[in-house]
């Protein structure tokens, strides 16, 4: 005989029914002028007609969600706190003075346990606007500042993109910049990795500063990298095509260029007068003038070798060079001009010249011709 299963009603009272609490529902979007004081994703395009166009509170995250931060040319975008971490992520910020600035939301004078949090900008657009980013800090001390890290984002169409005063951190990775003034000017560290930089006036620039820039590309711009003046430096792994100068050394207290490609250049590596400068293991072709020295006064501290270069208008010119140049390795052929031209420097050997346009092949070094 089968038995029937029990049936087991289960009855759920109306009241019941579960309903989200205020604290998980997804915020409205936000108002011009607003301060946000919890993540944030905007749901449209956010219109403003007067600045700034939104404030972020410590430890906020405002995902532009694809949609436009617009203002009215003039004033801030984005007040970001200065005490704590904010993030800004995928979306466009256009038509302001500034794109990105810091609140000082706390007195830190007043406060000597406070602190700076980091900025973290991924995925963002700047365009239309005078300054994209201002990560200065907000005195002389170096203590007040904010440390900023710029990922996969673009930059176009500004009168500068970032500007980093006051002991500034600035970290740059796969990001574009085109048709800006100025790409980056720091006075305090910046750090650019496998970005492009497309017809500035300047690309990036540094004073009493340390400027890093490795596997990047420098396209049409009148300066790509320098002056840099009272600065460490070093450029690695990239390459420069088409620009009137690709990498000033002038004014630098320490700076290395090493395994980087210069084509098309008008000047690829321009030597200034003091501070110790090493040019190391680049490849170097069609460049007018492929390594040459433009101080007013005698060149010295540097060191040339290891480089290849080739079908340039001149290789290697250090005119008023002192011993303390040391020129050696170098690998010069089919320059119109001059093979190298380096009166005075010290030689370490192994230098090849061969078909270039001016003889001597060599002056002031032994050249082989194989």
């Amino acid at each position: 005989m089968r038995r029937r299963r029990p049936v087991v009603l289960v009855v759920v009272a109306l009241g019941a029914t579960l309903v989200a609490s205020p604290a998980s529902a997804r915020p409205p979007q936000p108002t011009c002028g607003e301060t946000l004081t919890r993540s944030t994703t905007l749901l449209a395009d956010l219109v403003c007609t007067t600045a700034p166009g939104l404030r972020l509170a410590p430890g906020v995250t405002l995902n532009l969600g694809g949609h436009t931060l617009r203002g009215p040319g003039s004033g801030n975008g984005l007040d970001v706190a200065w005490s704590g971490p904010v993030v800004v992520r995928n979306g466009t910020i256009t038509g302001w003075g500034t794109g990105v600035d810091t609140w000082a939301d706390v007195d830190p004078d007043a406060d000597p346990e406070a602190e700076a949090g980091p900025l973290t900008v991924t995925r963002v657009t700047f365009e239309g606007s005078g300054r994209g980013i201002d990560a200065s800090g907000e005195s002389g001390t170096g203590r007040f500042r904010k440390t900023t890290t710029i990922d996969r984002s673009v930059f176009r169409g500004l009168d500068q993109a970032i500007q980093g005063d006051w002991f500034a951190e600035v970290a740059v990775d796969r990001s574009t910049f085109a048709d800006n003034r100025i790409g980056l000017w720091t006075e305090g560290a910046a750090t650019v990795t496998d970005s492009t930089f497309a017809r500035h006036r300047w690309a990036l620039r540094a004073t009493e500063a340390s400027l890093d820039v490795a596997g990047s590309t420098f396209v049409d711009n009148e300066t790509a990298v320098g002056p840099i003046f009272s600065a460490a430096a070093s450029v690695d792994r990239s390459r420069f095509d088409g620009n009137g100068v690709a990498v000033d050394t002038s004014g630098s207290f320490v700076m290395s260029v090493r395994a980087s490609r210069f084509t098309a250049n008008d000047r690829a590596v321009s030597l200034g007068g003091y501070g110790e400068v090493l040019v190391e293991g680049n490849v170097l072709r069609g460049n007018r003038v492929a390594i040459g020295s433009t101080a007013p006064d005698a060149l010295s501290e540097a060191t040339v070798v290891d480089n290849t270069l080739r079908l340039n208008g001149d290789g290697i010119v250090l005119d008023d060079a002192d011993a303390s140049v040391r020129v050696g390795g170098n690998d010069v052929r089919r320059s119109t001009g001059w093979g190298i031209y380096a009166p005075g420097v010290t030689d370490l050997g192994g230098n090849v010249a061969r078909g270039n346009g001016s003889d001597p092949q060599c002056v002031g070094v032994v050249c082989t011709a194989s």
